[in-house]
C-alpha cells in the first residue's frame, strides 16, 4: 500500500510541475473516450435486447416478399393479416406497423411529422417505459377510439406547458386524444416514429402501400428455427391462396434483433466499429507518447537514483506509468460526463432536420458499456500511451544517467 501511495504522490508532483502536458493528456483522453463511448453505446443499443425491444430474439419480422423469379410481390394485404396470424402455430402475439407522414396540428400550430399506425399487440411485443398514461388496447382499436401515444420528446415539442395526457391533437384532419407518453430511447438503434396511432384509422396515404410491417412474438421455449419455420408455412399458405409461388425460406427471415443489426450493416459492427475504436486509441496515444519521450528528462535522474539505491525495474516502470494512468482515468471520467452533451450536439447538427425528424443517438449510458468497455479500454490506452516511455526510462543505464550522460 505504501508503494502505491508513493506512486500516486510522485505522479501528482509531476503533474503539478507539468500542467500544460497534463491538461493536453486529460483533454485528449476525454474527447477520445467521448467518441468511443458513443460508438460502444450505439452498438449495445442496436445489438442487445434492452427496453423497449426486450423481445428482439423472440420476434420474427417480415414485410415484403419476392416470387421465384425474383420479382417483388409486396406484403401481406392488410385485410388478410388476421387470417395469416391464425395460421401461425405457437405464436404468443403479433404487431402491425405502418409508418407514414402528414400534417400534425396542436393549438393552431401545424407541422409535418412522421407517425406510425400500430395495433394493440405492438405494445405487448415492445415493452416501452411509460412516463405518463398508458397504451391503447386492441379492443380500443376495434372500437375506433381516437387515441394517440407520444414519445417523451414529442410530447415536450407539442405541449411545452405541462402534461400531455388528455390533450387534443389533430393528425391528418382527425382529432385524437393523447393517452400515454413513453420514455425516450435511442432512435438510432431502430428508426421509429414518436407518434403512434391505432391502425384502424390508417388510410394508407400518402405512401399507398396496402400492407403492414409485421412481427410475430413466440414463447421463450420455442427455438428461432421453429419460429421461422412456422412463419414460412403460414406465409406460403397465404400466397398459395392467391395462386402465387413466393421464394420464402427460414434462412430469409430475421428476428427483430437480427433485422436491426442487418439494417445498419453487420460488417459495420464486425469490422468498422473495432477499426474506428483502434484508430481513436492509437492516434492520441501516439501524440502522448511523443510528448512523454520529450518529458523523459524529468524522470531520468530520479529513476536512476532510485534504482541505484535498490529500486527494481518494476518499481521504476510503475512510477512512470502511474502518472499516465492517473491522467487517463481523469480524462475517461471527464469523457463520460461529456458524452451526453456532445451526442446531443451531433444529433442536432448532423441528423435532425428541425422539429420534423428527431434522431437521438443515445438516451442513457448503460453500466455494462462502462464496466466492459470503457474501463478495459482505459487500461489499454494507458499501456499504449505510457508503456513505451515508461519502459525506456526504466531501462536506462544507471551509471550513464548519473554521470550526466544520455538521458
Amino acid at each position: 500500500m505504501d508503494k502505491w501511495k508513493n506512486y500516486l504522490r510522485s505522479a501528482l508532483c509531476s503533474i503539478k510541475h507539468n500542467k500544460v502536458y497534463a491538461l493536453f493528456c486529460v483533454v485528449g483522453t476525454a474527447f477520445t473516450f467521448v467518441f468511443i463511448i458513443i460508438m460502444l453505446q450505439l452498438v449495445y443499443d442496436t445489438t442487445s435486447n434492452k427496453a423497449p425491444f426486450v423481445n428482439g430474439d423472440r420476434t420474427i419480422v417480415f414485410n415484403t416478399f419476392q416470387d421465384v423469379n425474383g420479382r417483388n410481390v409486396g406484403g401481406i394485404y392488410s385485410g388478410s393479416t388476421a387470417w395469416l396470424m391464425e395460421r401461425i402455430r405457437e405464436k404468443e402475439d403479433y404487431f402491425m406497423y405502418y409508418n407514414s407522414v402528414g400534417e400534425v396540428a396542436v393549438n393552431d400550430v401545424c407541422k409535418t411529422f412522421p407517425f406510425a399506425f400500430v395495433n394493440g399487440g405492438y405494445w405487448k411485443v415492445h415493452q416501452f417505459n411509460f412516463v405518463e398514461g398508458r397504451s391503447f388496447t386492441e379492443q380500443e382499436c376495434l372500437n375506433k377510439d381516437a387515441y394517440v401515444v407520444l414519445r417523451e420528446d414529442m410530447a415536450e415539442t407539442f405541449f411545452k406547458s405541462g402534461h400531455a395526457v388528455g390533450q387534443k391533437m389533430e393528425i391528418q384532419g382527425r382529432d385524437y386524444t393523447v393517452i400515454g407518453v413513453v420514455r425516450n430511447f435511442s432512435t438510432y438503434a431502430t428508426i421509429t416514429e414518436g407518434i403512434w396511432i391505432p391502425y384502424v384509422f390508417n388510410s394508407f396515404s400518402p405512401r399507398g402501400f396496402g400492407h403492414y410491417d409485421l412481427g410475430v412474438l413466440f414463447p421463450r421455449d420455442v427455438s428461432v428455427q421453429n419460429m421461422k419455420e412456422s412463419v414460412v408455412v403460414a406465409v406460403k399458405d397465404y400466397w398459395r391462396q392467391i395462386n402465387m409461388n413466393v421464394d420464402v425460406k427460414p434462412e430469409n427471415l430475421y428476428t427483430f434483433r437480427e433485422a436491426r443489426i442487418d439494417n445498419f450493416g453487420s460488417d459495420l459492427y464486425a469490422y468498422g466499429i473495432p477499426v474506428a475504436i483502434l484508430l481513436l486509441l492509437l492516434i492520441p496515444a501516439i501524440n502522448i507518447v511523443t510528448l512523454n519521450m520529450a518529458n523523459v528528462d524529468n524522470y531520468s535522474d530520479e529513476i536512476a537514483l532510485k534504482r541505484a539505491l535498490g529500486a527494481g525495474l518494476w518499481d521504476s516502470f510503475m512510477q512512470v506509468i502511474s502518472e499516465i494512468a492517473l491522467l487517463v482515468i481523469v480524462g475517461a471520467i471527464l469523457g463520460i460526463f461529456l458524452t451526453y452533451p456532445i451526442a446531443d450536439w451531433i444529433s442536432g447538427s448532423f441528423f435532425n432536420n428541425g422539429d420534423e425528424w428527431q434522431v437521438s443517438l443515445i438516451e442513457n449510458l448503460d453500466y455494462l458499456v462502462i464496466l466492459c468497455g470503457v474501463f478495459p479500454l482505459s487500461l489499454l490506452f494507458t499501456l499504449l500511451s505510457g508503456g513505451i516511455p515508461a519502459y525506456i526510462i526504466a531501462r536506462k543505464n544507471i551509471a550513464t544517467v548519473l554521470k550526466g550522460g544520455s538521458k
